[in-house]
């Protein structure tokens, strides 16, 4: 793992960089555990029974295994302790009382409110997790015999005074002078270009997830990092257009016109100065490239336009069609969609891809 400089704080550019599917699957996973630990605790509250212990454990064990298996050593470790205090107790040799459950709430609460925090900031506060492990420790530590609620009475008192501080000081966290994964700042401006109309409600992601699903359809002829990069990045360009032409409702005017295809350009130059995003690069500057020749920039054919750029364009125009606009106040179903794609091979679309893109919207309508 790859720590941020500063003491204060800690990032995970290895997790952060993983595919937004990953992270999403991680974050449903670690809801789920969170839920059930605490469904747990509010029966062990309630007389449950042994078997609640049981589930609790396993429910900690499943949370401190979704962080392992993403490479959050920090959080496994802190983890590791929380489930020591309730390993005791399912091992029978400390009791369980109300006040213990209270504490593993706090315990849950605060690790969701830093994975939260990452995930979200690109970075978490190493003093909130040092802070909860060494309570976590020092209740082991203390409890060799029996755990006693005064101790984690004691716990709960230095947990809610911390949050109780941090809410009155009323400061704004420190900006930290740091850069970022790549991918995690790629997210952020796909959000903020999407962000820009009502109309585009997650553009970018989605066609970052059907760009990827037709690229493992065709057997992966491009980079999948690269092409993910470039799908997020594809339409960053328009942030730079005119408020007035963005949203124009209408036709535009040739002027209107060059100054929208710019976009390609602008979207290009940003990956190239990222470094290391060349692939990325020219699949951003092609994806508005037509297979018969009359596209944008350069009036490349076929082959000559990059095959990240024709999957690019394909889906590109799906999410374009099935996405409100302001003239036109329904989504058009995605049968309809195909069928435009398809309407348009050869002189669009590279027609093999359009085949297996149909089979990609086959398997989404059928999940549907």
């Amino acid at each position: 793992m790859n720590t941020a400089s500063s003491v204060d704080s800690f990032t995970c550019p290895e997790f952060l960089g993983m595919e937004r599917t990953i992270i999403d699957d991680f974050v449903d996973c670690t809801r789920e555990a969170c839920e059930e630990a605490e469904a747990c605790v509010k029966e062990l509250n309630n007389d449950g029974g042994t078997a609640y212990v049981h589930r609790l454990f396993r429910a900690m064990h499943s949370l401190k295994g979704n962080c392992q298996m993403v490479g959050l050593t920090p959080f496994v470790e802190l983890l590791h302790r929380v489930e020591e205090i309730v390993a005791r107790v399912r091992a029978e040799q400390a009791p369980y009382f109300r006040e213990l459950g209270e504490f593993l709430l706090l315990a849950i609460d605060e690790v969701e409110d830093l994975l939260n925090d990452l995930i979200a900031n690109g970075s978490t506060s190493d003093v909130r997790r040092k802070k909860l492990y060494e309570l976590c420790d020092a209740l082991q530590k203390s409890g060799n015999q029996d755990f006693q609620p005064q101790q984690f009475k004691d716990a709960i008192a230095l947990l809610d005074g911390k949050v109780s501080s941090k809410e009155a000081s009323g400061k704004a966290p420190k900006v930290l002078l740091e850069l970022q994964d790549d991918m995690l700042m790629m997210h952020r401006f796909a959000q903020q270009i999407d962000h820009l109309s009502i109309y585009r409600k997650n553009r970018s992601e989605q066609a970052a997830q059907l760009t990827q699903s037709l690229n493992e359809a065709l057997g992966f002829p491009v980079d999948a990092r690269q092409l993910e990069a470039a799908s997020l990045m594809h339409d960053v360009g328009m942030s730079f257009i005119p408020h007035s032409i963005f949203n124009k409702e209408g036709g535009l005017s040739r002027e209107e016109l060059k100054i929208v295809q710019e976009h390609v350009v602008t979207g290009s130059q940003m990956l190239l100065r990222f470094g290391g995003w060349d692939e990325a690069a020219r699949i951003v500057l092609d994806h508005h490239e037509r297979y018969d020749g009359y596209g944008y920039p350069n009036g490349l054919k076929g082959q000559e336009i990059h095959a990240g750029a024709r999957m690019l364009a394909i889906v590109d125009t799906f999410c374009s069609i099935t996405n409100e606009r302001s003239d036109r106040s329904y989504k058009r179903s995605l049968l309809s969609a195909i069928s435009e794609i398809n309407a348009n091979i050869e002189s669009q679309f590279d027609p093999r891809m359009v085949e297996m893109f149909n089979d990609v919207v086959r398997k989404l309508i059928a999940r549907q």
